[in-house]
């Protein structure tokens, strides 16, 4: 039940995506940079206050890769889901498995949001 609920969010996400839907970002205070491990990976945690993700923006580096550990605790429902369509980084967050990875091959600032786009933020790659 629970894996027909998982794809039933991400087959919503992708048809958001693919319709052109862009949720709305707000300048926010609420940003993090990834920290970067001695294994050479870009890490950062991510969890939910004020009724969105936090933090709701995310800055990485180019072509290192990237590790987002989701609080499990706090990421219910389709928060627990975490999408970057342009990247096609597709992910959910659950005890489990509560890590999202993957290597942003280009710089530029990227829409995430859950599979059905209620919440919100942005990825910010330099190069």
């Amino acid at each position: 039940m629970a894996l027909l609920l998982i794809a039933s969010l991400i087959r919503a996400g992708q048809k958001l995506a693919a319709g052109g839907f862009t949720p709305a970002i707000a300048p926010s205070a609420a940003a993090a940079s990834a920290t970067v491990g001695g294994d050479n990976i870009q890490r950062v945690a991510l969890s939910f206050g004020n009724f969105n993700y936090s933090p709701d923006t995310i800055r990485v580096k180019q072509g290192i890769p990237v590790e987002i550990t989701g609080d499990t605790d706090k990421l219910r429902g389709c928060f627990a889901s975490f999408v970057i369509p342009e990247l096609n980084v597709w992910g959910q967050f659950t005890p489990r498995s509560n890590k999202v990875a993957f290597t942003p091959q280009r710089a530029g600032t990227f829409k995430f949001s859950c599979a059905m786009g209620m919440g919100a933020g942005r990825l910010i790659v330099e190069g």
